[in-house]
């Protein structure tokens, strides 16, 4: 890149190619050195003895039958493990992300679960292996690290602690801990397997759907500053410093983060006065996050989220358009149908190539849940408003929290209900149509080659999907007779 600079004038444009050459060297280069680092961090030497180590929390305690799974930074190796420890009813201390001890144990490698590579997952967290901390083997130095992740999920654990004092039963404070905070370790099975079922798990985890929420709530509370006003770049900046806000309190997750980063780069352009592809700014996201965490590529839900923000930029535009809707009230129900269809599409070939299931009701069961989740979110940011009122009025709390809190019961029980109501109906899941790598990739270029051929009506995007059809089916019929005695 420095010697595209020294070209001597004449012969600058002979070798304009130079400059983008060694950008793409440079970048491949950060590549190279953040992926090696990563893999130092996640590899280490078992010794198979048990040894005296030093940790620090690094996350909130996990509730396992007969245990707490904590995870553990080891300073003096430079690693992280997970630490089950011995639970123990008489002693009920916990500890908090960023607390210090000392414990002994032998750390040990993760095993595979069955079909599942629990190893290689393990090992793409960045977490090299665990051992059994029983009740005498530890002790607490008394040094708390600071850092501003520990600090931001000591917040979240706050935040959590207040939903009980609310008085919420152990299903609605599982719920709203997974809907607002992205806390999942308190749902049951039962739960989890429900919102599979429905095709509605991705609003357990906080993601862009309520950063979203978020970002045009505070957009509409703030809309009387005019664009083009002295003081409209307060507007931007005031979003993006309460963007960051919820971040920290759901304890800095990729997927908030990855959100996050694509709607300051909305806001900074919006206070320089420029215009940003909303897909640039994804692109920009991906970039930074991959460059701190290189092993987020093969994370499932970093996969799916990417996948169906992308769609959901390129294609939901086209399909809302592609019927003229003059009610607002339909457009509105068309706009968020249309929304949850480019988003399963975005997103199926991978929930076929991992888990080998696709939820049938999905695209009436977003209708229904994803204005839930955008009145849960508003329901607590009016209990977060009463929170305030009740620190300078104390005396009228109980008003201020009454019916905030109420609301908020009323919609987690109807989304409860209709979890449960959905996941009862027959053919509600199609299970075990599990596909190799080779079938994800047709399965792509399938939709993909439609695509084009439906928005561009070129018929050799037609030609390319049903070659893509072929050749799965072809690949099916192969893997059938290798089956076959």
């Amino acid at each position: 890149m420095l010697f595209s600079y020294l070209i001597v004038e004449e012969k600058q444009f002979r070798w304009r190619w130079l400059f983008g050459f060694g950008l793409n060297l440079f970048l491949v280069s950060i590549g190279i050195t953040t992926t090696s680092y990563s893999q130092q961090q996640s590899e280490f030497e078992f010794s198979g003895n048990k040894e005296v180590y030093q940790g620090i929390v690094s996350d909130t305690p996990q509730e396992k039958p007969g245990s707490t799974a904590y995870k553990v930074y080891l300073p003096n190796e430079d690693k992280s493990i997970i630490c089950y420890f011995q639970r123990d009813e008489s002693h009920n201390k916990i500890l908090r992300p960023g607390d210090g001890f000392l414990f002994q144990g032998r750390i040990q490698p993760f095993t595979n679960m069955g079909d599942f590579d629990y190893a290689r997952y393990m090992y793409n967290q960045g977490i090299s292996g665990s051992a059994y901390v029983s009740l005498r083997a530890w002790e607490e130095t008394g040094i708390t690290s600071f850092s501003l992740r520990y600090f931001a999920l000591n917040c979240r654990q706050q935040m959590m602690d207040f939903y009980k004092a609310l008085g919420f039963n152990e299903t609605e404070y599982s719920i709203l801990s997974a809907l607002t905070l992205g806390y999942q370790n308190d749902l049951s099975d039962d739960i989890k397997q429900g919102f599979r079922t429905t095709g509605t798990v991705h609003v357990l985890s906080v993601s862009g759907l309520h950063v979203g929420i978020i970002y045009l709530m505070v957009g509409f509370l703030l809309g009387f500053i005019r664009r083009g006003a002295k003081y409209y770049w307060l507007k931007p900046l005031f979003i993006m410093v309460l963007l960051w806000c919820y971040a920290f309190i759901t304890g800095l997750p990729t997927s908030v983060i990855r959100a996050s980063a694509m709607l300051t780069v909305f806001c900074v352009s919006d206070i320089i006065g420029r215009k940003s592809f909303s897909a640039h700014a994804l692109y920009i996201a991906a970039f930074f996050i991959l460059l701190f965490s290189p092993f987020s590529l093969f994370d499932i839900g970093f996969q799916l989220s990417f996948m169906s923000v992308l769609s959901i930029l390129y294609l939901h535009p086209k399909a809302v358009s592609a019927l003229k809707i003059e009610n607002k009230y339909v457009r509105k129900i068309w706009q968020i149908f249309t929304l949850s269809i480019v988003a399963q599409l975005a997103t199926f070939p991978l929930c076929l190539y991992y888990f080998g299931t696709f939820p049938t009701y999905f695209f009436i069961t977003n209708l229904l849940i994803v204005p839930l989740v955008t009145f849960i979110t508003y329901a607590v940011g009016t209990i977060a408003l009463a929170k305030m009122l009740s620190a300078l009025l104390p005396v009228f709390s109980f008003y201020f929290y009454y019916l905030p809190v109420k609301v908020l019961q009323i919609l987690v029980t109807v989304m409860s209900y209709l979890i449960h109501f959905f996941e009862s109906l027959p053919f509600a899941l199609l299970e075990n149509v599990r596909i190799s790598f080779l079938g994800l990739i047709l399965l792509f270029a399938m939709i993909v080659g439609f695509l084009f051929f439906f928005i561009r009506k070129k018929s050799r995007g037609l030609i390319f999907g049903l070659s893509a059809i072929l050749l799965l089916l072809l690949e099916q019929i192969c893997n059938n007779l290798k089956i076959m005695p």
